[in-house]
């Protein structure tokens, strides 16, 4: 993935070993996003929950 283009916008959070830009813009539910990997077959996905609208 990479990191996005617009850096500017996004906040960096060092998570083990691991890079996760979050748009600073993003309210989260408790203070707290979850992000789950899935697999099936070769589709990977990854999902995000924890965000408010």
């Amino acid at each position: 993935m990479g990191k996005p283009e617009n850096i500017e916008e996004f906040n960096l959070h060092k998570v083990d070993d691991i890079d996760v830009y979050v748009k600073s813009d993003v309210v989260a539910k408790d203070d707290e996003l979850k992000i789950k990997y899935t697999k099936i077959l070769w589709k990977e996905r990854l999902t995000v929950e924890g965000i408010l609208f």
